[in-house]
């Protein structure tokens, strides 16, 4: 509620320079806009559902102890798991649970804290950021070999962008998907997961998948020496530290993304260029989020925030961002 206030009247003392909202023709909503409450700790969507115990740390176990019960065993139906058929007309809700099903059931090397916060990541973003991409590609009037990269910067093991592809599969969008994790080193969790995730969903190889090794400044150097093509960029990073964030925000800005959606953490010093006052009413997490949304919007994004539950972790907030075409 206090990001949406704020960012509220930061607009009301720039509207010298800028046009009423009522004037400004948008896609993104039917409401009129008329400020609505922000959520900062909202109840679950997905297949995991964590009990809030004061730590996130206490959740950090592997996502198989989630399914056992008291006595260590499997809970049913975990016990007697089969691999599913997806096809396209299965609902994320599904694919979701069937994923999480296969991870627990073969031990993947996944704590059940980062299943969680990948799969509500996904929830509330993934939807808006492929609704982003696809205005692009029709806007852009790229009619043939329609296609869209997710790049998940400061990756880890790429969870959160695998499951963008496979909440996606072949046949549900007019477009293909492909998926870019970069990040310093690949970890030896990641081609686990990877094969995991195959197995429920076999879009998901290491021909729609891809690890690039390197640091963000030189893949983000890299990136935008590169000759544009028409694909449709979905920018995402779940906790890329202190001013990491704003180099993510500010690749997505440069090359042109359809979308870009980023869950911050660690703020010492991100909040330089807010307002004194704003940042000692306000503190420095929501001062500095406040300051990206406006870069974000200055630079043509239409721009909101969600959160994911605290008991998860307390850096639950996102920015969500979709290039005004």
């Amino acid at each position: 509620m206090i990001v949406t206030v704020v960012a509220t009247l930061l607009l009301a003392l720039r509207a010298g320079r800028m046009p009423p909202l009522s004037q400004v023709p948008t896609p993104y909503s039917a409401s009129k806009n008329q400020i609505t409450s922000f959520d900062d700790n909202p109840p679950f969507k997905g297949a995991v559902v964590l009990e809030d115990l004061g730590s996130p740390d206490l959740h950090r176990y592997r996502i198989r102890r989630y399914f056992l019960d008291d006595s260590g065993k499997l809970m049913k139906p975990l016990s007697e798991y089969e691999v599913p058929s997806i096809t396209s007309s299965t609902s994320t809700e599904n694919i979701l649970k069937h994923i999480v099903n296969r991870l627990a059931y073969l031990d993947a090397p996944v704590d059940t804290k980062e299943v969680a916060e990948s799969i509500e990541f996904y929830l509330r973003s993934g939807k808006r950021a492929i609704g982003a991409a696809r205005r692009v590609l029709k806007n852009g009037n790229v009619t043939d070999d329609q296609s869209m990269v997710v790049k998940d910067l400061c990756s880890g093991h790429g969870l959160t962008g695998m499951l963008f592809a496979a909440c996606n599969p072949p046949g549900r969008l007019k477009a293909s998907m492909r998926v870019l994790l970069v990040d310093r080193n690949e970890p030896q969790s990641h081609s686990i997961l990877r094969d995991l995730i195959s197995e429920v969903c076999p879009w998901v190889n290491q021909d729609t998948v891809q690890f690039v090794d390197a640091d963000l400044d030189e893949y983000v150097t890299k990136s935008l020496s590169d000759d544009a093509t028409n694909e449709a960029s979905i920018i995402i990073s779940t906790h890329a530290c202190g001013s990491l964030t704003d180099d993510v925000i500010s690749y997505a800005v440069n090359s042109r993304a359809a979308s870009v959606s980023v869950m911050p953490c660690c703020y010492t010093g991100t909040a330089k260029g807010a307002p004194y006052g704003v940042q000692r009413m306000f503190g420095v997490s929501a001062s500095a989020d406040i300051m990206r949304s406006f870069l974000l919007h200055d630079n043509g994004y239409h721009v909101d925030f969600a959160a994911i539950p605290k008991a998860i972790t307390p850096m639950n907030r996102l920015i969500v961002a979709e290039r005004r075409c």
